[in-house]
């Protein structure tokens, strides 16, 4: 979505839905995405724009460990301002890649491991120790 900012400048929020199914393909954590709600609340000057935004959205992720689906709720708040100063952390153009943006701020916000109920149970096999005779070269290997 990319908001024009004429469009934009005589309003003070904007509410709308995003879908970004087609996206969730480059990231092997996410399996299912669903629509994105945003509530952006917007605040002109002439040389800026910020945009309160507030998102929920629900997802599925896979296990840090099992790999298997977990459901996940996202609801979170963040500003991002537009501008030509050293406080803007994006240019002020015309158009704004709003959508991209706010998709960056999903991956930022999401959690890096999640575990399903399931991956308490789930053992990895202990280290082997090696054969008395190698004992030595393991220690210095292990270096």
């Amino acid at each position: 979505m990319l908001l024009r900012l004429y469009e934009i400048k005589d309003k003070t929020s904007l509410v709308f839905n995003w879908d970004y199914t087609n996206k969730i393909g480059e990231h092997d954590d996410i399996l299912d995405i669903g629509p994105a709600n945003v509530h952006m609340d917007l605040t002109h000057s002439p040389d800026m724009l910020v945009c309160q935004v507030h998102v929920t959205l629900d997802m599925v992720l896979a296990c840090s460990k099992t790999l298997k689906p977990v459901s996940y709720h996202m609801d979170f708040e963040d500003e991002i301002i537009f501008g030509h100063d050293e406080k803007a952390e994006y240019p002020l153009t015309d158009p704004l890649p709003i959508s991209d943006i706010v998709f960056g701020y999903i991956l930022s916000q999401k959690p890096y491991t999640i575990y399903h109920p399931d991956a308490q149970k789930v053992l990895f096999e202990k280290e082997k120790s090696p054969h008395p005779a190698f004992a030595d070269l393991d220690k210095i290997l292990k270096k």
